[in-house]
């Protein structure tokens, strides 16, 4: 079979088993976890008109006040907004059709699957020195890694969760950086003109930054393969060829460094930049050590995906001696020791080349997240999309390194059906990973089995639940919310709402004074009081909620309705006394 023949075939496989492993998520009907606050209730990617206003960054900094945003919504909007014009594309030919936009997140995971394919076979057939590559290992790599990339479960959540478009959609333009890259550099190896199919991989490279801050460490990429694969022994030539690439990537520190600066209404500082998004506060060394562990967790569900989660509840490292740092530590150094050991020993075979690149690659690609800066949450399965494509080309480069020490037609089989076996493994556990993403409540229900401790994914099942009308369960979920975490006011809020519901109007009258001790500022919490008041008869204590409500946020149009309500109530109770 030719080259072109099998290709086409491999092509042909990846798309209609991408079609059909994913075909049972397009009529989801939600948009779960935070699609509510990026998506559906976010102005900004609705309307082209806020793209042309991105050029001036102190004023969209201000619209989180103006139109009632979170500050994270603005941030994010300012850095990506070319993953966000994919999302205004979607909007704007079908509303909010979840199934069109996991259709197109569908696509790009399919596109990046070849995309894999596409690069492996180029880095295998770029290195000058190797003429010692067997056919059947020149397919069974590339092969075997797009398919374990396809089907793996860890990238679901990149997938069937819409939002996280981010994440796929940012692989998309790493990897057409790196095939065009690579397509160039083959040209001028053949003595071809290819400066147009450069200056593509440069153009791919700003759209990518502009679609997530981790395609800033692609052009470090670049002079890697270069340094290895390419076989460019000169690091001045190598710094020229990859020039266009590298004055593309202040790109992104700068742009952090303003938008956080404009945030806080204060000079830009790196200070500021690296702690544009850390909420809660967590010590830059805590969350450093932290990340070595769930480096480690994310291999782990690689090779064993088990437990998987979407709102993880990871331990907050603080000392380097602890032990599951240490370990964490001393299996990373081992790995990367080991491939650079291999790299050494090795050189002339692409393989044991494409091991220490590939570890690289993951180690690159997840410093960004996860690293030294910290980020909201400490661990998130979408952050190792990207990332993974080096540590899957690793492994399958492994694996047909011990398959040639005993090379024959019968262990090709042999390792031909394990692959095969592990991929059918691999589509069964994501089509019932994919499950969970049915409905709110089953996302919630699996995340709270396994994150017990942590609130959000109690408080989340307690809206969901509410949604779906059942208040007797989603009172149950707010009230283990309070008991992890007394102190967060809008539980209070949601406890109050889900007793009124239940017509529990005491209850709801100690939930909300409760939460008034807590924070004493909450219209909302006053409001609910004052409903609860009103069903149990106490006008006077019912008009001095709602009042009260209305004082603390003018133009509070529920608490205002209500207070109309309860003002007519009382005369017209007084005029029937008359």
């Amino acid at each position: 079979m030719s080259n072109a023949s099998f290709r086409g075939i491999t092509f042909s496989a990846i798309i209609l088993l991408g079609i059909l492993l994913y075909a049972n998520t397009i009529n989801y009907p939600q948009f779960l976890f935070d699609g509510n606050m990026f998506l559906l209730n976010n102005p900004l990617f609705k309307n082209l008109d806020y793209y042309a206003k991105l050029f001036d960054i102190q004023e969209f900094s201000g619209l989180d006040e103006s139109l009632g945003l979170y500050p994270d919504v603005t941030t994010n909007f300012m850095m990506r907004p070319v993953a966000y014009l994919t999302f205004s594309i979607n909007y704007l030919i079908s509303g909010f059709n979840p199934a069109a936009f996991r259709s197109v997140n569908i696509v790009i995971h399919i596109l990046n699957s070849l995309l894999v394919f596409a690069c492996i076979e180029q880095l295998l057939n770029s290195m000058p020195s190797n003429r010692s590559l067997s056919l059947f290992s020149a397919r069974f790599i590339p092969t075997a890694s797009a398919f374990v990339f396809l089907l793996h479960p860890m990238h679901t959540e990149s997938v069937t969760y819409i939002t996280q478009r981010f994440a796929s959609l940012a692989a998309f333009f790493y990897l057409a950086t790196i095939w065009l890259y690579l397509l160039w550099s083959k040209k001028e190896q053949r003595g071809e003109k290819g400066g147009l199919i450069r200056w593509m991989s440069v153009v791919v490279l700003l759209l990518g930054m502009m679609t997530r801050e981790s395609l800033f460490t692609a052009p470090v990429m670049i002079i890697l393969l270069e340094l290895t694969v390419l076989g460019n022994k000169s690091l001045k030539s190598v710094i020229r060829r990859v020039a266009p690439h590298l004055m593309l990537m202040p790109i992104i520190p700068v742009m952090v460094i303003l938008v956080s600066a404009a945030q806080d209404s204060s000079s830009p500082s790196l200070s500021g930049a690296i702690n544009i998004v850390n909420y809660v506060d967590t010590p830059i060394a805590h969350y450093a050590l932290t990340q070595l562990v769930v480096l480690v967790t994310y291999l782990r569900l690689y090779l064993l995906p088990y437990g998987q989660n979407v709102d993880p509840d990871p331990q907050l490292y603080t000392h380097p001696f602890q032990w599951p740092v240490l370990s964490a530590a001393s299996i990373l150094v081992l790995m990367a020791g080991y491939a650079f050991h291999l790299f050494r020993g090795n050189r002339n075979d692409v393989r044991c080349v494409l091991v220490f690149v590939g570890v690289a690659w993951y180690l690159l690609a997840i410093s960004v997240t996860s690293s030294f800066i910290p980020l909201p949450d400490l661990m998130a399965e979408h952050r190792a999309y990207l990332p993974s494509v080096g540590f899957i080309m690793a492994l399958i480069c492994m694996i047909d390194i011990l398959r040639t020490k005993a090379e024959s037609t019968r262990v090709n089989r042999i390792f031909v059906i394990g692959i095969s076996v592990w991929c059918m493994l691999l589509i069964v556990l994501t089509y019932n990973r994919n499950k969970v993403w049915r409905s709110p409540v089953r996302l919630w229900s699996d995340a709270v089995k396994k994150s017990p401790a942590k609130d959000r994914p109690w408080i989340n099942l307690g809206v969901a639940y509410g949604k779906s009308g059942n208040f007797l369960e989603a009172s149950k979920c707010f009230l283990k919310v309070i008991e992890i975490n007394p102190d967060w006011s809008q539980t209070y809020e949601m406890l109050g709402d889900s007793y009124l519901e239940l017509k529990r109007y005491q209850e709801a009258v100690d939930v909300s004074l409760r939460g008034i001790d807590i924070d004493p500022a909450n219209p909302v919490i006053y409001n609910n009081l004052g409903i609860a008041y009103a069903e149990m008869g106490k006008e006077e204590d019912a008009k001095q909620a709602f009042s009260t409500a209305i004082a603390l946020k003018p133009g509070y149009q529920n608490a205002m309705i209500n207070l109309d309500r309860m003002e007519s109530f009382m005369e017209s109770k007084i005029g029937r006394r008359k």
